[in-house]
C-alpha cells in the first residue's frame, strides 16, 4: 500500500496546480473489452480510455465480483507502455486493486495524445468454473493519502496557465460475459510458468466446492484434504500429471463416502519440491 501512496503524492504535486477546472463538454470513457480464455481457467481482459485531452496521470481504483481471482496487471505493448511509473497493487481479500499510471516523473516525456486504445491488460483466474459472468467497477478509497476514485488527469493550458484537471470517466462494458467453451483451447500450447494453488470457490461452501491448481512441469501430484485433527480426510488427487491448469470438485465427502460434518478444512498440494496448503470452510 505504500507505493500507492507515492501515487497519490505524485498526482497531487508532480504539476503546478492553479485551479480545479471542470471538464465541461467532453466525453471521457474509461471501458472493459471482451474476455478471452487464455488456459482452461485464466482469462484476459483489456481495458482502455477514449479522451480528447492529453493524459499525465490515471488513477483507477477496481474491484471484482467474486468467482474469479486478479493474478496479473500487464501494461506491455499498451499507450501507456512508455510511462515512469505503472503500479497495480492487487489485493485478492478484498477483490479489489489500485492502479496508477503517471507519464513523466523521471524525465520530460510527452503526454497521452487524444484517442482511443488499451492502457492495461488484467488477467483473472476463474475460481467457480459455473460462472457465465461478473462484473468489475471502480470503486472510491478514503486511504491512502487523500484518497482514489477513478480519475483521467490532464493539464489544460487554455489559459496561459497551466490547470490540472480531474475528470471522471464515464465507464462501459464493467459486466464481463463469459461466453467463449475453453475446451477448444489447445492446452499443450499454454503451459503454466508457475505452480500454483488456488484458494477454493465457494467459500464457505455446501455442500461442494472447487479447488483450482497449476502444474508448470509434469509429476507426480497429491491434493489431500485434512481436518483440523491434521486427519486425512480424502484424496482428490494422486498420480502422474502433465504440465497444465486444473480444477477438482470436492463433494464434502470423506474417502469412505460418507457427508462429513460442518467445520474447517485444510487442502494440500504436493507435486516435486512444490508444496502449499490453504483452508476452507464447510457451512451447513
Amino acid at each position: 500500500m505504500k507505493r500507492i501512496s507515492v501515487i497519490a503524492i505524485l498526482l497531487c504535486f508532480l504539476v503546478p496546480v492553479v485551479v480545479l477546472a471542470a471538464d465541461m463538454g467532453k466525453r471521457d470513457i474509461f471501458k472493459f473489452g471482451e474476455a478471452e480464455w487464455i488456459s482452461e481457467t485464466e482469462i484476459t481482459v483489456p481495458i482502455s480510455v477514449v479522451h480528447d485531452e492529453d493524459l499525465v496521470a490515471m488513477d483507477i481504483p477496481l474491484e471484482w465480483s467474486d468467482g474469479v481471482t486478479l493474478t496479473n496487471v500487464s501494461f506491455a505493448d499498451t499507450r501507456v507502455d512508455y510511462f515512469d511509473v505503472k503500479i497495480a497493487n492487487i489485493d485478492e481479500e478484498t477483490n479489489r486493486v489500485l492502479i496508477g499510471l503517471i507519464s513523466m516523473v523521471y524525465e520530460r516525456k510527452e503526454t497521452l495524445r487524444p484517442g482511443n486504445g488499451t492502457i492495461a491488460e488484467l488477467t483473472f483466474r476463474v475460481d467457480d468454473v459455473t460462472l457465465d459472468q461478473f462484473d468489475i467497477t471502480p470503486f472510491k478509497a478514503t486511504a491512502p493519502g487523500p484518497g482514489h476514485s477513478l480519475s483521467l488527469v490532464y493539464n489544460d493550458w487554455s489559459t496561459g496557465k497551466p490547470i490540472v484537471d480531474h475528470v471522471n470517466p464515464q465507464v462501459e462494458g464493467n459486466t464481463v460475459l463469459l461466453t467463449k467453451n475453453p475446451s477448444g483451447i489447445d492446452n499443450g500450447a499454454i503451459v503454466p510458468t508457475s505452480y500454483s494453488l488456488g484458494q477454493n470457490f465457494p467459500n464457505p461452501f455446501n455442500p461442494s466446492t472447487t479447488l483450482a491448481y497449476s502444474l508448470k512441469t509434469a509429476g507426480h501430484v497429491q491434493l489431500h484434504i485434512f481436518n483440523v485433527l491434521g486427519q486425512n480426510v480424502r484424496t482428490l488427487v494422486d498420480e502422474y500429471q502433465d504440465a497444465n491448469n486444473y480444477t477438482k470438485l470436492w463433494d464434502g465427502r470423506d474417502n469412505n463416502g460418507n457427508v462429513v460434518a460442518s467445520g474447517i478444512y485444510m487442502y494440500r498440494i504436493k507435486s516435486g519440491d512444490f508444496t502449499d496448503i490453504k483452508k476452507m470452510v464447510l457451512m451447513k
